[in-house]
């Protein structure tokens, strides 16, 4: 030790200028150090992974939200069917747009899978699945029921019977309103509507009559049909 220093001090190598000491790196410190590098190139390469298990099946349902013609909305709701790995996710994206379609999610997913002639989308996830539910057999038949809102507010239960056929788990008229605004547009809607709101009064049908023109009005809004509105109708 020279005289006069203390521990602490820079020491003079005789061979050469003056050269500071520098702290070593505590083990703690590298082992902290190297799982950070570690975790950092894990996330960098988990992240492409997770990019590829997107499907497109909730960006597809969005775009249908958006769509302004029945035509493509249709169109991207038969692509999401195949986009969508169940019908639970399927549906689950739909509920995120209240109106999207003009009844129940489910039911529009069976009666779409019925009908829909592109095998790509009756066999897909969503189709799939709702074939293999309703093959399933019952211990004991299930009595269908529509509940449906009159043109004045009231709600009323329809079944099926001689006079009112069903389509799935829907009255026929029900389906053949949305048919209709995929086939016909605006005016085919507002016609079925002014049909089925001119029997509202009738003693026999007057209620079930009622349910239908409010769906068609409901059909007519979604679609957005410019109609005046019908008034308020009661059943005489």
């Amino acid at each position: 030790m020279l005289h006069g220093c203390s521990p602490r001090c820079t020491t003079v190598r005789h061979d050469g200028p003056r050269v500071a000491s520098r702290p070593l790196l505590s083990r703690p410190t590298l082992l902290v150090a190297f799982a950070a590098a570690l975790l950092t190139l894990a996330t960098a390469a988990c992240s492409p992974n997770e990019e590829t298990t997107d499907t497109g099946c909730a960006s597809t349902v969005h775009d249908a939200s958006l769509a302004v013609e029945v035509t493509d909305q249709v169109r991207l709701l038969d692509m999401a069917m195949v986009r969508c790995r169940s019908v639970q996710e399927l549906t689950a994206e739909m509920g995120k747009y209240p109106g999207i379609v003009g009844y129940d999610l489910n039911t529009f997913v069976e009666l779409r899978c019925a009908r829909v002639a592109d095998e790509s989308v009756r066999t897909s996830p969503a189709c799939l699945s709702v074939t293999a539910t309703t093959a399933v057999p019952t211990a004991a038949p299930v009595e269908l029921v529509f509940v449906g809102e009159t043109l004045d507010g009231r709600r009323i239960e329809i079944r099926p019977d001689a006079d009112t056929v069903f389509v799935g788990d829907v009255p026929q008229v029900v389906q053949q309103t949305v048919d209709i605004a995929i086939e016909a547009g605006c005016d085919g809607v507002i016609a079925q509507r002014d049909l089925w709101a001119s029997r509202a009064n009738d003693a026999v049908i007057g209620d079930e009559a009622s349910v239908y023109a409010h769906h068609a009005q409901n059909v007519a809004n979604y679609i957005d049909c410019e109609s005046p509105p019908l008034p308020t109708v009661a059943p005489g």
